[in-house]
């Protein structure tokens, strides 16, 4: 066995590794991957810590790969840098268990490099170690030195004393093959009482049987005699038959270099019956070809040929083994070189079903925005449309509220002209007539006929009768006379005619009205003197009228102290007063507001545009 197995067998014993870290553990490995199909509960991290697991205990490097992939995956979703650095570790180690070393150190440095950032000292010195793991598999011994001692300054800022002793006896081993022996017994030197003081028996019996070897090749026999014997007795209690295999070859090698023939045949007997009984091919070998030489050296040629036929048949099944190993390499390269390709293929594939993925949706996009444009531009039509049938339908309810007015207004002036033809017609022809029949009366002769007193009074009564309804048909605004004085008039028939206070007021424009707003003016507080009477049953009556030369506005307000109403009731109602007066001031272009309430009567309140004369 040379320094590197049994380096790697003390940290098997110790941890329970492969290597350095990576357990192989597949029945382990098998247990967390059911436990991940059974449940479907798991949290993220629960996800990352049983998918690292995997990859540190698998025996499949394809696996590990595999689970380290989606580890790293997963832990970069949730920006976890602690498992990220695991998975890039995972992935190094097994690179490097399938040959592809080129792959293991990119995966290494990677970690490394992240570890660094993030002050993850012990996953630093984790990666270390597999650097240099790395390199010794290459046979690039300086540069597993140099990892190896950067890993063993993490180790002693960081670590603990195990981690450090046994980095130390790796580093040392290095040295040793690169025969710097004085660095390599520095190392050894430090690391066996390390080891004593922490009580690790079996790394301290290494230490020792290394320093052996170095003072060996530094011709020092006697020390290197004793410490290979005292790495032996060491071994022996702690059944480490590896270890006790190796050395004694090499005290076998140590005494026949000395002549010391019946002591070499005894070391090198134990050694091969040590290797046979751990079936070690290569310690067989060795302790077969130096008994052969032995016993030649003593003229024994039966055993010596008996030997070196058991060298040759040794030596042939390790290079079996070896070549079967290198075509298994080849195949393990053949096949990586495969996927290799397949996975640049996949990757091809996945570029170009991503450029499709863009393509289409970037059509998909325009499809929707060019949806979405003509969508915008059909209610932007529509909405156009309906807003000129509403400009339409304003248009043609204006007409017919202008020609409505229009007809009010001529119906107005029409009544107005009826009633003055009326009352002229009354006075001018019946009145004219009674007169002439009430004088031919006063010059009969009263005897002559019958009745003449009777005949007389309903002639006069006829003839009051006729003037009245005369003046009751004219009443409103005369011709000569205007708007206010047809109120203040009409307010002294109410006051004469009902036991009603009256009170009026006025503040006329400069410019005389049209006669057609003066008689509309007038017929609306005629119509509202009309309600009060009929239906507040009030003692008070205010009719005001205040024209704004300005704005050409009239406002009018008629306030009594009646009983009040409610003022939706009647304005909604079936009843043709308000809601006719109300329709008549809109139609006018007017506004109407009332205030109606049994403790204060009502109050209303109408403003009304009027068009005054123009006088040149």
């Amino acid at each position: 066995m040379n320094g590197r197995q049994f380096i790697q067998v003390l940290c098997c014993l110790i941890f329970g590794i492969s290597g350095t870290l990576y357990a192989q553990d597949q029945g382990k490995a098998d247990s967390i991957k059911r436990i991940l199909l059974e449940t479907d509960t798991l949290s993220p991290v629960s996800q990352m810590a049983m998918f690292a697991k995997i990859a540190a205990y698998s025996s499949s490097p394809d696996e590990v790969l595999l689970y380290a992939d989606t580890l790293l995956e997963l832990a970069a979703t949730h920006h976890e840098p602690n498992y990220i650095i695991e998975a890039l570790q995972s992935k190094g180690v097994a690179y490097r268990l399938m040959g592809n070393l080129k792959k293991s150190l990119e995966n290494l440095f990677r970690s490394a490099n992240l570890a660094i950032e993030k002050g993850a000292h012990k996953r630093l010195t984790t990666g270390y170690l597999e650097i240099a793991n790395t390199y010794m598999a290459n046979n690039d011994l300086k540069n597993a030195i140099l990892y190896n001692k950067k890993a063993v300054g993490l180790i002693r800022l960081h670590g603990n004393k195990e981690q450090l002793a046994i980095n130390l006896l790796n580093t040392g081993y290095s040295y040793y093959t690169l025969n710097e022996l004085d660095s390599a017994l520095l190392l050894y030197n430090e690391a066996e009482p390390i080891f004593a003081q922490i009580g690790l028996k079996i790394g301290q019996a290494y230490a020792v049987g290394n320093k052996a070897l170095v003072y060996w090749k530094q011709g020092n026999n006697d020390s290197a005699r004793q410490g290979l014997l005292r790495a032996i007795d060491m071994l022996g209690p702690l059944g480490d038959q590896f270890g006790m295999a190796d050395y004694h070859n090499q005290l076998g090698k140590l005494y026949a270099e000395e002549g010391k023939t019946e002591d070499a045949i005894r070391h090198t007997g134990k050694a091969l019956e040590i290797a046979k009984a751990l079936d070690l091919k290569e310690q067989m070998r060795d302790a077969s070809l130096l008994l052969s030489n032995l016993y030649k050296t003593r003229k024994d040629y039966a055993r010596a040929f008996d030997y070196q036929s058991r060298y040759i048949v040794y030596k042939d099944s390790i290079e079996n083994s070896g070549t079967t190993r290198q075509l298994a390499n080849l195949r393990t390269e053949f096949e990586v070189s495969l996927k290799e390709k397949e996975i640049v293929l996949l990757e091809k594939r996945q570029l170009l079903n991503r450029i499709y993925i863009i393509v289409a949706v970037f059509f998909l996009l325009l499809a929707v925005l060019m949806l979405l444009y003509f969508r915008q531009r059909f209610l932007n039509a529509r909405l156009l449309a309906v807003n000129e049938q509403k400009y339409h339908d304003e248009r043609i309810r204006n007409l017919l509220n202008t020609q409505e007015t229009k007809a009010l207004q001529a119906m107005v002036q029409g009544q107005e002209s009826e009633r003055k033809r009326l009352a002229r017609e009354l006075h001018n022809h019946f009145g004219s007539l009674m007169a002439t029949i009430k004088v031919n009366m006063h010059a009969v002769d009263e005897k002559a006929i019958p009745n003449y007193q009777t005949l007389s009074v309903l002639i006069d009564q006829a003839c009051s009768d006729i003037r009245n309804l005369s003046h009751s048909l004219n009443v409103g605004i005369a011709d000569d006379f205007g708007l206010v004085p047809a109120l203040v008039e009409l307010t002294a028939h109410l006051r004469q005619a009902n036991s009603l206070e009256v009170e009026f007021s006025a503040a006329m424009c400069e410019q005389k009205m049209e006669a057609r707003n003066e008689i509309i003016i007038y017929r609306i507080v005629q119509e509202l003197v009309s309600n009060v009477l009929k239906h507040a049953g009030a003692t008070k009556l205010s009719i005001s009228l205040t024209c704004f030369d300005e704005e050409n506005i009239i406002n009018i307000i008629v306030q009594d102290d009646g009983i009040g109403f409610d003022v939706e009731e009647e304005i909604t109602g079936s009843g043709m007063g308000l809601n006719t007066l109300k329709e008549m001031i809109v139609d006018l272009r007017g506004e109407i507001r009332f205030d109606s309430n049994p403790a204060s009567g009502t109050t209303v309140n109408i403003d009304l545009p009027v068009t005054p004369i123009t006088l040149n």
